[in-house]
């Protein structure tokens, strides 16, 4: 028996050793804490709104250079790095107004255009001067507002009567269903209300009436009237926020895959009715374009088309597809007026009456002769434009801010009560990991954006010193080649002054000799006529006008 007792004990020991064994192996697995924080920590992360660390990147430099020119064999060509406006623009622009080719980089929004010379060129600079300046962009703020009320009435009665008076004369009888043993089940309405244009009415309201002689064959009267009341609204309010530059069209769409229902027939033998969903699109459009003009007016050329299929409709309110749309050619405004284009009302009455000659005007007993189907609605649709010039962009850092505020989760402080009352509220614990865990992802973002800011000067910095040396290296060979030019026109005054220092001697030379003869003419007439110098004078003659022969050579 011990022998027995001891073995199962060995049994137990063997079976609880590799339990123990998993158990302390496996803690983890069994520990709640490290994947509650793990989730916590990965939905915060996800759940940040981070600042982008590339607003504060500058443009480069040479989209900031004045235009450029190089000339070419058949004329020049000018570079202009667009300011305010699309090349492709400006250059149609150019064509159509100075006659002037122009190819478009899109990648650089750049010109490129073709001159005849350097006053064509200077032309056309001069006009994009004038003609690419900043644009006047438009903040468009729309309201759009639509009502929508519905009221339905309707009753509907039924009345069946076996053997009426005492006869076989039956009354409404071919309207009721019956089982095998004659007993009703159903009867249907006699005079029907809201059913025949939505057949859902029929399993809605609440009957009352009476009923003799139930489960008697032959001898059964049903009279039945069915009542049913509803109210229904709806309320739309969309407001978007459009900003465009003056003459450009600005849209927004909201589209909803909407489900419908859609009422099917069976084929063949089988014929009974049975619904379907579909789904269509459901669109809100806005679509304006503002023209601002030189006297502070902003005109608006609108396109307005709203799409619902919430409005309830009917007795049994479904939801049906609805579509406004409002075109306006163009509007004026002035600044801090709001321009009204809309304010469709639209009101609608239906009743109808069915029943029994004479039967349906007695007092009382005329509901049981009778059915009336009574729905009144209403609609009504206002939009509300507010042009203004926009104020541009806001600070990227704000609006970070501002959606942080919006996203973040609410604050509350832990009271006493509640600490005492729930210490091992795991709530507490898991915020506080939380908010350190929020607390050091915000740090790592911020060391980062300081990193990416601080290469993004220093990548600024280094292109701009390369530019700079560039630029240098340029000037420095302009400034050799015009010391050379500057040597060799140096060189050539030299020659010039050294040739006209020669001329300018000759010319002495000639003079003194011409005062010498004329002073050998005043002493011998006779003797200056026969010693005059065959170099500098023309050969002797006889007569009286022979020291003319100077006049050649002193010419």
């Amino acid at each position: 028996m011990l022998d027995k007792q001891f073995g199962v004990r060995n049994t137990l020991a063997a079976a609880a050793l590799p339990a123990l064994l998993m158990l302390a192996g496996c803690g983890d697995f069994f520990a709640r804490q490290p994947t509650e924080i793990q989730s916590m920590a990965i939905l915060e992360e996800l759940g940040q709104v981070r600042e982008s660390p590339h607003v504060n990147n500058t443009l480069p430099e040479i989209y900031r250079q004045p235009p450029s020119r190089l000339a070419i064999k058949d004329g020049t060509k000018l570079f202009y790095y667009t300011k305010h406006h699309p090349a492709g623009q400006l250059a149609a622009l150019v064509k159509e107004q100075l006659g002037v080719d122009a190819s478009v980089n899109a990648a650089t929004n750049q010109l490129v255009l073709f001159c005849k010379d350097n006053q064509e060129a200077d032309s056309v600079e001069h006009y994009l001067l004038y003609l690419d300046v900043p644009p006047v962009q438009v903040n468009v703020d729309c309201l759009i507002l639509e009502r929508f009320g519905d009221i339905t009435m309707d009753w509907e009665s039924s009345i069946m009567i076996q053997n009426f008076l005492g006869e076989e004369i039956t009354m409404g009888e071919g309207r009721g269903t019956f089982n095998k043993q004659g007993q009703l089940t159903n009867l249907d309405p006699a005079f029907p209300g809201a059913a025949i244009r939505e057949t859902e009415r029929a399993k809605f309201g609440m009957d009352f009436g009476y009923w003799q002689n139930k489960g008697v064959p032959g001898h059964q009267i049903r009279a039945v009237v069915d009542v049913l009341i509803s109210h229904g609204y709806l309320k739309i309010l969309l407001n978007p926020t459009l900003e465009t530059v003056n003459g450009q069209k600005a849209t927004v769409t909201i589209k909803d895959f909407a489900p419908t229902q859609k009422v099917e027939l069976g084929r063949g033998s089988d014929i009974e009715v049975y619904n379907i969903t579909e789904y269509i699109w459901v669109e809100n459009t806005l679509t304006v374009t503002p023209y601002v003009y030189s006297d502070g007016s902003i005109g608006l050329t609108t396109d307005i088309k709203i799409g619902s299929r919430s409005k309830p409709e009917g007795v049994v309110q479904r939801a049906i597809i609805t579509e406004r749309s409002i075109k306006v050619a163009e509007n004026r405004v002035l600044p801090g007026e709001s321009l009204i284009i809309g304010g469709m009302r639209k009101s609608e009455k239906r009743s109808v009456i069915r029943g029994v000659p004479f039967f349906k005007d007695l007092p009382l007993v005329g509901l049981l002769f009778s059915s009336k189907d009574f729905e009144e609605k209403g609609t009504e649709i206002i939009y509300i434009l507010t042009p203004s010039i926009s104020s541009g962009g806001q600070e990227h850092s704000g609006v970070v801010e501002d959606i942080r505020d919006k996203h973040a989760t609410p604050k509350y402080e832990t009271s006493i009560k509640q600490v005492l009352t729930e210490p091992f509220d795991s709530s507490i614990y898991g915020t506080m990991v939380e908010q350190q865990a929020a607390q050091a992802e915000l740090d790592r973002l911020q060391a980062e954006l300081n990193r990416e800011e601080a290469i993004t000067r220093a990548q600024t910095e280094k292109g701009r010193a390369d530019r700079i040396a560039a630029e240098a290296e340029k000037l420095r060979e302009k400034t050799d080649a015009l010391t050379a030019q500057a040597q060799a026109a140096a060189d050539e005054a030299a020659a010039a002054e050294a040739q006209a220092a020669a001329e300018r001697q000759r010319v002495q030379e000639l003079q003194q000799l011409r005062d010498e003869v004329q002073a050998q003419k005043q002493e011998d007439p006779g003797q200056g006529e026969s010693e005059t110098p065959r170099d500098n004078a023309t050969p002797p003659d006889d007569g009286p006008d022979a020291p003319k022969g100077l006049e050649p050579d002193e010419s």
